[in-house]
C-alpha cells in the first residue's frame, strides 16, 4: 500500500511544480540563495555565470541537459558541499529534477574568482 501511495504521491506532484528562489545574502563577492526545485522541475536554459558551493538541505540528482544534447547527473548528496566551476561564456544548459521529491539548495555564488 505505501508504494502505491508513494507512486501516486509522485505522479500528482508531476504536473504542480514551481522552483523557488530567495536570495538570502549578498554583497560584492557572494550571493547566497536558497532554491527548491520540486519534483520533475525543469529549468529552463540558463548559464551558470559564477562558481558556487551548494549544500543541499533535501539531497538529490539533478540531470544537466547541454545545448549539444548531452546529459549529465550531478549528485546533490544531503549535507555535504559540492563545488561547481561556472559554465564558459555562451554555454547553456537546462537542469531537471527527474525525482518525486524536492530537492532544497543553499547556494553560495563567488562573485569573485583568481581566475
Amino acid at each position: 500500500m505505501k508504494k502505491i501511495l508513494a507512486a501516486l504521491a509522485c505522479l500528482l506532484s508531476f504536473g504542480a511544480s514551481a522552483v523557488e528562489s530567495e536570495i538570502q545574502f549578498e554583497n560584492d563577492q557572494v550571493r547566497t540563495l536558497k532554491v527548491k526545485i520540486m519534483a520533475h522541475e525543469e529549468i529552463g536554459l540558463h548559464r551558470d555565470d559564477f562558481p558556487q558551493v551548494v549544500v543541499s538541505l533535501k539531497g538529490g540528482t539533478i540531470t544537466r541537459l547541454e545545448a549539444d544534447g548531452s546529459k549529465t547527473d550531478v549528485k546533490f548528496p544531503k549535507g555535504e558541499p559540492v563545488y561547481r566551476e561556472a559554465d564558459p561564456l555562451g554555454q547553456l544548459h537546462r537542469s531537471i529534477n527527474n525525482t518525486c521529491k524536492p530537492i532544497e539548495l543553499i547556494i553560495v555564488q563567488l562573485k569573485t574568482s583568481t581566475k
